[in-house]
């Protein structure tokens, strides 16, 4: 049998997470709204240093499925061309996407 404090541990620990949850939406709602992204995500207006050509960007902060985060930086194929470079996520623009603008990842 499991004594009464497991499930005070775990009562506690799911509380603990849906706020925290709860926090990450409201703080990220207001630059979603800004951008045009949804729920976790941000919106960066990227420039490939081998193609030069600009596309928007759809990425999750703390997590890179397709690319390897490098701080600020993440390393990853460039969705126009397919080539491989270092690009800054977190200081690039974040606009709305005007009509007509490249935008491979919808």
């Amino acid at each position: 049998m499991i004594a009464w404090p497991f499930y005070l541990g775990l009562g506690i620990t799911v509380v603990v997470f849906g706020v925290l949850a709860w926090i990450l939406t409201r703080l990220s709602a207001r630059r979603n709204r800004e951008t045009g992204a949804t729920g976790f995500t941000q919106r960066s207006r990227l420039t490939c240093p081998k193609c030069h050509q600009v596309f928007d960007y759809d990425w999750i902060p703390g997590a890179a499925l397709t690319a390897v985060r490098l701080g600020k930086d993440r390393y990853m194929a460039c969705p126009l061309c397919g080539k491989w470079s270092m690009f800054n996520v977190w200081d690039a623009p974040s606009p709305a996407s005007p009509t007509g603008f490249v935008s491979p990842r919808r």
